[in-house]
């Protein structure tokens, strides 16, 4: 790889070099760059949160404060996820909640999902 050089001098009078800033890329050749766009972000986390809610509800889970101590994360987080006020999930809180529900991810996309 090719790297931009930057010189920091040190606390001595001798300058150091030092790799900085992102990689050049090689001249000529061209890569594919991913794009967005493809859905809306802010409807699907709508759907996700409905979903959340409607399977505890329909699970027997009436309350999100006990569901969410018994698979172990925060009320108040638990209490975010469900009512949408949310910008992003860990993929493993994610995992704890459809586990906790007893379904696997795909059973749990299956419906709400396009």
């Amino acid at each position: 790889m090719f790297y931009n050089r930057c010189i920091i001098k040190g606390y001595l009078k001798y300058a150091q070099y030092v790799n900085c800033g992102m990689a050049k890329s090689k001249k000529g050749k061209d890569r594919k760059k991913a794009k967005l766009g493809h859905f809306n972000h802010d409807v699907f986390l709508q759907r996700l949160s409905k979903r959340i809610k409607t399977l505890r509800k329909e699970k027997g889970f009436n309350s999100y404060e006990l569901f969410s101590y018994d698979i172990e994360i925060s009320r108040t987080g638990m209490a975010n996820y469900e009512s949408g006020n949310f910008d992003d999930i860990r993929m493993r809180t994610l995992l704890k909640i459809i586990d906790g529900l007893g379904m696997t991810p795909s059973e749990f996309f299956s419906e709400g999902f396009e």
